[in-house]
């Protein structure tokens, strides 16, 4: 999930923002997740502590208080390396914003939505590109992105793939199990099923012929499937274990 900043003290502006971003992100299919502050101060007061959660802000440069260029500044002393989008009225301070390494400069009101959405699909993808490990598919003509350790599961009827991630949340494409397997299997995922490729993580308990999984979900565990499971599942929480004794006796 992309967590995005919205900092502008124009509450129309940031409306208007707000949609497009959450308009383009659905088109995507991609998870996201927006905070709103009305100034630069806010925005840092709330993630002072947290700079590693931020992956984008969009950041409005003439604001009362703190200004739109000194906040990012703050946040790249801060060490924060979301990728920052400035949207103003002011051009004169277009030059200004390499000096924070920010990817665009959108100029209000004269920004069509077309390169608004090409803006935002770059930073997702420097993101994708910083966080690594990330499921990318195509649907109906859409590309969407998911980042591998919120996936539960894929559960597969006749080609068409369903991707489990996040809270209840899911997407499809069309795909084979079998080339999932074989293509995420260093990712700790395996068969249960047929129809069902899950990641080792995300299971709670084994019960008869279905497994919990720790979202609460039950998948159904195929005959052929199950002692390469259960074998799977031991060796990973027994290299799970060596890890943590290691780390203790760091």
């Amino acid at each position: 999930m992309l967590n995005i900043a919205l900092c502008d003290d124009d509450r129309k502006a940031v409306s208007r923002y707000a949609g497009l971003i959450r308009q383009i992100a659905a088109k995507h299919q991609i998870p996201i997740e927006i905070s709103y502050f009305d100034s630069g101060e806010s925005l840092f007061q709330q993630y002072r502590e947290k700079m590693e959660d931020l992956d984008i802000v969009y950041l409005d440069i003439l604001m009362g208080g703190m200004n739109g260029m000194d906040t990012a500044r703050k946040l790249r002393d801060n060490k924060c390396k979301a990728q920052i989008v400035f949207l103003t009225n002011d051009e004169e301070c277009v030059y200004d914003a390499f000096e924070v390494s920010a990817i665009q400069y959108l100029v209000k009101e004269d920004t069509s939505f077309s390169k608004f959405e090409r803006v935002f699909l770059k930073a997702a993808k420097l993101i994708v590109k910083r966080a690594g490990e990330m499921f990318t598919f195509e649907f109906d003509g859409t590309k969407g992105i998911v980042p591998i350790r919120e996936i539960s599961y894929f559960e597969i009827h006749r080609r068409l793939v369903t991707i489990h991630y996040g809270e209840g949340k899911t997407c499809k494409f069309y795909g084979n199990m079998s080339q999932l397997e074989e293509h995420l299997s260093k990712y700790n995922f395996i068969r249960a099923h047929r129809s069902f490729l899950i990641q080792l993580p995300y299971i709670a308990m084994f019960r008869q012929r279905e497994l919990l999984l720790k979202t609460g979900e039950a998948v159904p565990i195929g005959n052929t499937y199950e002692q390469p499971l259960k074998e799977a599942f031991a060796g990973y929480i027994s290299e799970l274990s060596i890890y943590c004794e290691k780390e203790t006796a760091l």
